[in-house]
């Protein structure tokens, strides 16, 4: 069955923990996709440090959703609080020592997130509070590929003298290698393998940010990222989740993704389609 006309309900669910800086963005860039509102469902859950308390990002969220005009009338908006037991500071989240337990507490939040959420929806789109940029028609495009994972590129832009430079961004959309899978024969079964991490964790991959402009406009890959992921809903009520535990040396959207291929589901990239990261 061929999901993609414009009928079809979709729901976005961002997970958000110190999102206060990037909500007023976030909301302006939903309001420009090219899909119609009334099949649109927003998804929420709000992470709570123990030392927040109101939280500043579910009082900003909540303003927010009571300011959204009429002419935008989402289908259905769930919000959830979730308290955790975490004090990072966004500034550091991606040192490699935090990411086991960065990345299982995210795992966590999806998983709540989506098992409360998702209702009669055919497509989730995870979208990354702090994604700035993407084109209006993004979401329509990567669901006329009719494949059960999709992913575009993720790059960010970083401002260095004498002009800005485009870096990749998500490094967790990629590809095993013949090296790659060579590595991993040698790894305890409950060894994490986490990309970007080149100095302290070669994993020999081909990262999808990494291919230039002549790459297939669509390509089976092995892992994704969960930056602007458009899953389809059935693979979600499969059982298939974001694991806290390895699968095939992953958790969180990589293990989604090895998960899913285990499944049967296929896992596509859109290398040519990109989104932008602050």
């Amino acid at each position: 069955m061929n999901d993609t006309s414009p009928t079809n309900n979709v729901l976005i669910l961002t997970p958000l923990m110190d999102a206060v800086p990037f909500l007023d963005h976030y909301f302006a860039k939903l309001a420009k996709i090219d899909y119609p509102k009334e099949l649109l469902s927003l998804g929420f859950l709000v992470s709570t440090s123990p030392d927040k308390n109101p939280d500043p990002t579910l009082q900003d969220l909540e303003k927010h959703i009571s300011k959204l005009p009429n002419s935008f009338d989402y289908r259905r908006i769930t919000v959830l609080q979730q308290k955790s037991k975490s004090t990072q500071c966004h500034e550091d989240r991606h040192e490699y020592d935090r990411q086991t337990l960065r990345r299982q507490a995210l795992a966590r939040c999806r998983n709540a997130l989506v098992t409360t959420a998702l209702l009669d929806e055919s497509w989730v789109l995870w979208l990354d509070v702090d994604v700035v940029e993407y084109t209006p028609t993004l979401l329509l495009e990567l669901m006329h590929f009719n494949k059960d994972v999709i992913v575009p590129n993720c790059f960010r832009e970083i401002q260095k003298w004498p002009s800005a430079k485009i870096e990749p961004y998500d490094r967790n959309n990629w590809i095993e290698t013949t090296e790659s899978l060579a590595e991993q024969r040698v790894l305890d079964e409950h060894d994490i393998l986490y990309e970007g991490y080149e100095r302290e964790q070669p994993t020999y991959r081909l990262s999808m940010a990494d291919m230039d402009d002549q790459s297939p406009e669509i390509l089976p890959i092995d892992g994704v990222g969960g930056t602007f992921t458009l899953v389809k809903a059935v693979v979600h009520r499969s059982g298939v989740s974001f694991p806290t535990f390895p699968v095939d040396h992953q958790i969180e959207t990589e293990g989604f993704a090895k998960w899913a291929k285990r499944e049967g589901f296929s896992v596509w990239g859109a290398p040519r389609h990109v989104v932008m990261h602050a």
